[in-house]
This record gives C-alpha cells, structure tokens and sequence, in this order.
C-alpha cells in the first residue's frame, strides 16, 4: 500500500513526504480525524489488527452508512495512530470554559452474544501504554461510553489536562468473538458533570457522591430493586394496587374527539426508518444529547438520528390509538409497536445502561415512559415487559426510593419529571409482591421529601420553592404540575402522602398564588425567563386534584383552602365545581388582600383590590437573576429594589412586554444606566449574589415594608465555579419601600457609583404603549406628542407628578426633577447574545425587538456620592382620581417621612399609627419615636395607636445560611439575635422566640431570637 511506502520512507523529512503526497495525489491520508465513523475501505487500511479479520458492515451500525465488524481467534489486538486528539476550542461544549471539562474518550460498542469476558481499551505513546481500562462483554446491543482520560488505569493525567498520545488500542485474551465498533471520538473535551458510570464503565467517578446529582442512573439503586424480597400482600392492597394502575391509566387517555388516522401514525413511524429483520431490529443512531458530542460530516455523512423523544412521541401516539382502533388497525398498530420497543432496547436503552450521559433525561423519556405503561399487557404477552420495565426502574432511579430515609433529599427536578413516573413504573412489576413493596417506599419517599424545609432545594418554610440555590418559579411550578396527581391518586389509601408532606406542599403550591397576579409571577422572580408570561395559569386543573383531595390531615374529603382559592381564580368559568365548593359544601372564594412576605426570595407582595405590586431585592444569600449562556443576557438589574406594579391582566395588561423592553429600566431600580453591549454579562453563567446580609421585609396589620442594600461591588456566583465576582462600578445604595393601604412610599440614599462614563439613575417606569397619543397627565402639562422628551421639576403649587399608561400615579417628595421619555424603544431579545451572536432556538429567531414606550427616571449623575431620592406611588387610580392626582397628593398627609439617610428610614402611617423602621446600621440612636435603638441592622413595624400596649412586628433579615467552603452556603436560616430598645418600660407577653426582658433606666431592652427572615410579632403593655 502507498501509506505503508510512506511510513517507511519518514527519514526523508517532512518536506519530501509532503511532496511525495501531492504528488500521488493521496492527501486525504494526510488527515488524521477527530472521529472515525468507518465509512469507507479506506478507513481499513489505517488499523493494525493481530489474529483478526476486519470488515464494514451496515448488519449493525450507527451515524453514517456502516460500521467496524472485528472477528478474532486467540489472543487479538485492533489499533491505529490514525487520530486526532481534539482542543478545548474544538470541543462542543455548550458553557464554554464555565464548567469544568476534561479530555474524554466517547465511542459505541456493540455486542450480539453476551459474555463473562473483557476487552481492554488502551491509549500508547512511543509504544509504551499509558492508560486503559477494561470492559465486560456482558451485555447485548449497542452501548455508549463516554470515559474521561483521568479515569483511566496507568499513568493518568490530571483533570482538565490536554493529553498526547499516539497510538490506540483494542485487545482481548478471549478466545473468539465478534464485535462492532462505530463513532469514535479519540478524544474531546466534555463537561466533567456528564460523563455518568453504567454497567459497562462502573469505575466512572468511582471516588465521586453521585447521589449528588440525582439525573444520574445508579447501580446500587438498581441492585436494591434486583435484591427485594417483597412480602405478601392481603386482598385489600391488592385492591389499592389495581385500584391505582386504573387512576393512573385513566389519566393517560386522550379524548374521545381524537379518530384513529392508521395512514398518519404508519407515515411517522416510517419517517423512524426502523427495519425489524425478525432477529434484530435497526434504525438510526438512537440518541441523547447528542450535541455534546463532535461530529463531523465529512466522516460520518449528514446527521440522521432519532432522538429519544421523537421515538417516544411516535410510540405515545401509537398507544393512544390502540384500543380505539379495529382488528387490522391494532395488528398494524401493535407490530410497529413492538418493533419500536426491540429498537428502544437494542440502541442500548437497556438496565445497567447510561449511553455516555442521559443527564437530564426525565424532560425527554415522559413520552415513552407513559407509551409503555399503557401498552404494558401487550410487551408482557410478547416477553418484552420485564426488559423494559427493567430499563425504566434503572433510568429512573427506582431504586432509589429503597434507600435508608437519611439519603432523602428533596428535588423538585424530581418532583417535576419523576415523581409521577415512578408511580407509574411501579406497575411495571410483573408481580404485584413488588408493586405493593415498591408503593410503601414510594409513599414514605414522598412524604419525607415534601415535608423537608432544610435541604438544599425543595420547599421553605416561607413558601418558596428553590431550586438552583433560590426561589425559582420556573421550576417550582413543574411540581406543582405533577405532585397534585400523586396526593389525589394515593389519597384516602394506606399508602397517602402523610400531613407533614402534604401540608408544606401545599403551603408552596398556594403560595405560588399570593406571589402571583394574577397567574404571573413576574420579572423579579423570573430566572431566566423574564418577560415571558410564565405563571400559574396551567395549574386549574392541579387546583382541583389538591382540592379533592383533602385536607392533609385526612380529615375533609375536600380542602377549604384549596378550594376558595380555586374559585378566585377560576370559578367563574366553572360553574359545575363552583356549585360542588359553594352550594354543596358552603366554601366561599377567598379576598387575596394584605401585605405577604417571602424571605428566601427577598421578595414582598403588597396587594390591594384586583392589583398586586411585587417587591423584590437580593442578598448574600438570594441572587438577583439568573444570566444563561443564551437566555436572560441582560439580565442584571430585576432585583435591584424592583417594584413591579401588575394589574388583574397580568404583565401584557399593565405594561409588560419584551418588544423593544430596555434592560436598563426595570421601575423601582437602581441602576448604571449601560449601553446593552455593557449590560451584557460577560460570563456565560451568573447568578449574581452581594455580601450584603440586609435584604429583607416585615409586616404588620396588612401593611409592610421592605428594605436592602444594593452593593454590586463584591459578591458570589450561586452556580458555577466563579465566587469572588462582582461589577466595576460598584453600584451602592440603601433602598426601602414601604407599603401603606393604597399607596407605597419609595426612599433611596447613599447612592454612590464609581462609574464616570455612564449615569447612575433610579428607574420609576417603563411602559408598553398601545396607543402612542394616549395622555400622559403631569402636574405641569399633559402630553399627547410622540415621540417626546422633557424633565419635569418641581412645580411650586402641586410639586412634581405624573401618570403612567397605566393609571399609576407617582408623586415627588424630594426635589428631584423626573427624566421623561416617550419613543420607539429598540432592543434585543433576552435569549440572543450581542457579544458572541448565539441565539436560543426558544427565541425564535428573535434577535432586534422594539416597542413604543413611556419611560420616567431619577438621574443621579455620573460616579454620584450621596444620591437620594422620596416618591409616592399610587397604584392603578381610576380615571375619576387620575384627573383630581394634583388635588389628592396636594391633600395626602396621611403619612410622614421622619428620617432618611444612610442610618434608617423611617415613616409614620397616620391613618394606623404605625411607625415603619428600616435601620441599616445597628447601635445608633434613632432618636424619634419609640424604637431608639436596635443591636442589629432590622425591620420593625410598631402599632403603637393604643398607648397602653404595642404591637410590634421585627425581622432581622441576616438568613445566616451556614457556608461550607467560601461563597457556598446550605440553603437554610439559623437563629439570629435582635435586641430592640424602646422608650419606656414595657412588659411582653410571652412568645416562645423572647429570650429576655431587659430594663436600662427609662428603656426596655428586649431580645429576640429570629430565624429564617420571617415577621416576629408580639404585643407589649406599659409598666
């Protein structure tokens, strides 16, 4: 051969070998590929082989037209310095250099005869052998492995680490065998979270807790359901148990609307190209996350797969369709199935089996997951239910539920994609012995979890759910998606969900509603979804499976709560449940109005009449926003003291759109006001949290207030590699609102920036305009031109005011002049990236957006040192009171700014005699009224209308999470100390949380004990 010829001849230099290659036109054999695919002869010629016959064939392959069949007799080795070893750049990773990556070599294997014999795998350099591993042939079909270098055996490198070898080798000590080999990717980096240990590769991350990441398919998990030895059961489990698989099933059937189309369900299972041929069945690579992985069309050809969720899709439909059908349509039906079934299984969707990564695969497996359960009699009668029930136990983690209850960590990636599944794929034991044994865990599984409060993620005791160390609606509603199922179905049974379980669940799920309006959630709580319209609107139907079943004491068949919730949101359009909750059991729909806090959100909803206004700041343990690789880009600014003031039509109708949205202006911020390129996060991932332990909120009587301290300058990321992070600016101030009836009081101080270039500014709002020569009402014209600017400034008669698009009233109290704008705003789509020019599909296809707005702000200047500012807002007037505003802020003495500065603010409610305090700084005399002084930064609210007695409400807002190694903490509050000393002498009545009453000349000193952010209120009488 000529390649031969040109190896021997290396002595003559590169020069001549290159010349040699030009000139027998053979420079293809100069390249040396990232990945072999085994598409032509040619690729033959580049592999030594020893006691072996090497072929192509396409009896068994994957991308491309064929593959490597190796048949050996005796000892054999297969091997090639035919390779190139991929860079980090090279490397399709999708965070870039965010997550750790190390090299890893990713190829598919397939077997046809199962065996208690190995191959070794080796890398060489200079003929010596530097690292291997072995895998057992134990197995039946194709199997996926991905396997870091640094988890291989002999002279590992380290993590990260590029690596240099030259030579790759297969061999065996078995006497005779047959194999086939395709898609190797000799080496690329990949994200070190995501290559996962299987049956084939068990020595993966041997020295890692992999419960930690609860994707991942265990093999002790799998080993406890392989080694259960379930009881019997009595005729009245067996009852729950069909009793169950029926509710189940009933939920699985699709409307009677829906006509059997065989023509349809034949064309998309075609479009599969899935071949029985009786022995095997074959298709398309069947894949997942296929994404991360090199490919090379030059190599392997286009890129033809299924995804495992388009199998599904297609075998969902097909069991949909089943028992609807006729005869000839079911045979038809069934054998597609069928051989759907033996393709899932032979693609290496097997137990034991983790095909590289199936990170994340719950999104992706519901489909098949729900296919299988239905069409269960159907793969028992034809010997194929026990190896795909195996297959689901193994991917889902089954067994895990088995463990001992000190291993339960509550997940609402699990509650969201699993749960539900899990009780699903407990019917797929053959033997009902296991069902009931597998249903008892499943239940004390689920009990535990829900009531956890402490854990990393889950459910607070505050009602917030977290997931990605904060609150995050996004996830949260995914398990209020799915658990509602799982109460109502195991309710009223042995095996229900226990009140501990059921009554944090619920606490969540019904608070997902205060912190909602009036199905959204809103930007200061939207991840990386912000303007998006996310929100509780799907849940109507998860409201009724929680309202019917009962209450979680199990002592009422329908719970009250649930119910009356039901109705305020739903029950007009309902009249048949309406009548079930009103008429036949007296339940009224509830009046959401009052003052709610959510401290592990840094979050505050005040709410009157048909309005909410979503009140959101951050801390040194709540971050401000979730910035994605390609989502949420410019995202740096929503918990900045955010106000969002939404109306009974959601953020649409109150102004909220993404159109032409400026990043810079979300109202009730702080901001420096940035060029989007600058806005724009320069890192792929950041979750942005301060040092700043002051974020909190306290209540009282329906009133409240919130206050922070906004410090961009130093803080930790929430997620990732990256703690000691922080923005140049070094944007600072101290921010409160404080929240009276129907209005909220806005004061800012200390506002300081070192930012010369762009201007410090405190945003008022930012409105979509539906009608560009709709009047805006100030207290010097009003304006009908577009577009328009001007600042307004104080106006010596009705001082300085306007009205928003919306009927949002806002009233300067300091004499600062308000910026106004009125134009087409144009903007980029939060999910396209103006650095790097990546856009998530989920856009689509949006980049340049724009949208006509009205916009006011407060300018503080450039690198400004002491900036302030006082307004009052009021919240959506009717038109009666939008055009007398003048008149009503002129007469507004209901309340009194009493201090403002960068010790506390303070205000009195007259209306309420109730004083708000927002004391930044500990130990200072506050010398008006009867808190002088507190020991550390606090929230207190002091009713003080009857001289006799107080009713004081306190937070001190430091959550103290523990913090295991720096910038990570454990997501749960400790006790905290709070001394108040008030003016006179006082005695309280007695709470758990008073430690001490202390008495110093005319003062009481009295010491709390304070947890979790949450209001401490108790009444106090004179001496």
């Amino acid at each position: 051969m000529i390649y031969s010829f040109l190896e021997s001849k290396k002595q003559l230099g590169v020069t001549l070998l290159f010349s040699l290659m030009a000139t027998l036109s053979f420079s293809q054999d100069s390249y040396k590929p990232a990945i072999e695919s085994f598409e032509s002869e040619k690729a033959l010629s580049f592999y030594d082989a020893t006691n072996s016959k090497l072929t192509l064939t396409d009896i068994h392959k994957r991308f491309g037209k064929t593959a490597l069949q190796w048949e050996w007799t005796g000892e054999s080795t297969l091997g090639t310095s035919h390779f190139k070893i991929l860079s980090l750049d090279e490397s399709p990773l999708a965070y870039g250099n965010h997550f750790p990556a190390s090299p890893t070599l990713h190829m598919s294997i397939y077997n046809e005869t199962p065996k208690n014999e190995k191959i070794t795998i080796s890398f060489e350099k200079e003929g010596v052998k530097k690292v291997w591993f072995d895998i057992e042939l134990s197995f039946k079909g194709w199997r996926r492995i991905w396997v870091p270098f640094y988890e291989m055996q002999g002279d590992a490198p380290k993590k990260l680490a590029q690596v240099d070898y030259d030579y790759f080798r297969i061999s065996t000590l078995i006497p005779n065998g047959k194999l086939f080999f395709d898609d190797i990717i000799f080496s690329q980096y990949q994200d070190d979270r995501h290559q996962y240990p299987d049956e084939t590769v068990p020595f993966i991350k041997a020295d890692t807790d992999l419960g930690k990441d609860h994707w991942m398919p265990l093999i002790q998990n799998y080993d406890r359901i392989k080694n259960l030895d379930p009881n019997p059961v009595s005729m009245a489990i067996r009852m729950d148990l069909k009793k169950f698989e029926q509710l189940i099933a009933q939920e699985l059937v699709i409307d009677k609307k829906y006509k059997v189309y065989i023509k349809t369900l034949r064309d998309d299972f075609q479009k599969l190209k899935i071949k029985d041929h009786g022995k095997t069945v074959v298709g398309p690579p069947l894949t997942f996350k296929e994404e991360q992985e090199f490919y090379s069309e030059k190599q392997q050809g286009p890129k033809v797969f299924n995804d495992i969720q388009d199998l599904g899709k297609v075998m969902k439909k097909l069991a949909n369709f089943h028992d609807r059908a006729n005869t000839l349509e079911k045979q038809e039906i069934e054998t597609m199935f069928l051989a759907g079934t033996k393709y899932f299984i032979d693609q290496g969707w097997q137990a034991g089996s983790n095909g590289g990564t199936r990170h994340h695969v719950g999104y992706n497996v519901r489909e098949i997951t729900e296919a299988f359960f239905v069409m269960r009699q159907l793969l028992f009668d034809n010997g194929l239910l026990k190896d795909v029930g195996a297959s689901l136990h193994w991917l889902y983690n089954l067994g895990m539920l088995l463990d001992d209850e000190s291993n339960f960590y509550v997940n609402i990636d699990y509650l969201n994609t699993q749960s539900y599944y899990h009780l699903m794929l407990i019917f797929l034991f053959e033997k009902q012995e296991m069902q009931a044994e597998v249903l008892r865990a499943y239940s004390k599984y689920m009990s535990i979890t829900l009531a956890q409060q402490k854990e990393e993620w889950g459910f607070k005791v505050d009602g917030t759910a977290w997931h990605h160390n904060g609150h995050y609606p996004a996830y949260g509603v995914g398990a209020f998606q799915v658990v509602p199922k799982v109460i109502k179905t195991l309710a009223g049974t042995r095996f229900r969900i226990e009140t501990e379980g059921h009554k944090n669940f619920k606490k969540a799920f019904l608070a997902a509603r205060i912190y909602s309006q009036p199905f959204e959630w809103g930007f200061g709580n939207g991840g990386r979804h912000p303007l998006e319209g996310n929100g509780i609107e799907s849940l109507k139907g998860q409201y009724l499976q929680m309202a019917y079943a009962g209450n979680p004491e199990g002592t009422s068949n329908i719970d009250q709560d649930v119910a009356a919730a039901y109705l305020r949101l739903w029950g007009k359009d309902d009249m048949m449940n309406t009548s079930v909750f009103t008429q036949i059991n007296g339940i009224n729909k509830e009046r959401l109005s009052g003052y709610y806090t959510f401290p592990y959100g840094a979050t505050a909803v005040h709410r009157r009449n048909d309005w909410a206004a979503l009140i959101k700041g951050y801390s040194k343990y709540v971050w401000a926003s979730e910035i994605y690789v390609n989502e949420n880009r410019y995202g740096r600014y929503p918990a900045n003291g955010t106000v969002q003031l939404l109306n009974s039509k959601g953020e649409k109708g109150s102004g909220f759109r993404q159109e032409g949205w400026d990043w810079n202006r979300y109202p009730g911020a702080t901001v420096i006001y940035l060029p989007l390129k600058e806005l724009e996060s320069k890192m792929s991932l950041i979750m942005y949290r301060s040092n700043e332990t002051f974020a909190g909120t306290t209540t009282l009587d329906g009133d409240g207030i919130f206050g922070m301290i906004l410090n961009e300058s130093k803080g930790s990321n929430a997620d990732g590699k990256e703690v000691n992070i922080g923005y140049p600016g070094k944007l600072y101030a101290k921010k409160s609102v404080f929240s009276f009836d129907n209005k909220l009081i806005y004061i800012g101080t200390d506002i300081s920036s070192i930012d010369d270039k762009n201007p410090t500014q405190t945003n008022i709002f930012q409105s979509f305009l539906t009608d560009t020569k709709a009047p805006i009402f100030t207290a010097s014209e009003t304006i009908r031109k577009f577009p328009y600017e001007t600042v307004l400034e104080q106006n010596s008669k009705s001082g300085s005011w306007l009205i928003d698009p919306y009927g949002n009233g806002y009233h300067m109290l300091s004499d600062t002049p308000i910026h106004f704008k009125k134009e087409n705003q144009k903007s980029y789509h939060n999910k396209y990236s103006i650095n790097t020019g990546s856009m998530n599909p989920k856009g689509k296809g949006a980049k340049e957006t724009q949208g006509d707005y009205a916009t006011a702000w407060i300018d503080h200047g450039l690198a400004p040192k002491k900036g302030a500012y006082q307004y009052v807002v009021y919240p959506f007037l009717n038109e009666d009171n939008q055009k007398v505003f003048g008149k009503i802020v002129k007469k507004d003495n209901s309340f009194e700014i009493k201090r403002a500065d960068g010790v506390a603010h303070i205000v009195l409610n007259k209306e309420t005699e109730t004083t708000g305090y927002v004391v930044f700084e500990a130990h200072q005399n506050l010398e008006s009224g009867i808190l002088k002084e507190v020991s550390e930064p606090a929230l207190v609210m002091i009713n003080h209308r009857n001289h006799n007695s107080l009713t004081i409400s306190a937070v001190q807002p430091d959550l103290n999470f523990p913090e295991y190694k720096k910038g990570k903490f454990r997501n749960y509050s400790q006790p905290v100390a709070l001394k108040l000393t008030l003016e006179g002498k006082w005695s309280a009545f007695p709470e758990d949380f008073i430690k001490k009453v202390d008495y110093s000349g005319n003062n009481t000193i009295i010491t709390l004990e304070c947890i979790d952010g949450l209001p401490r209120e108790f009444k106090v009488n004179t001496l």
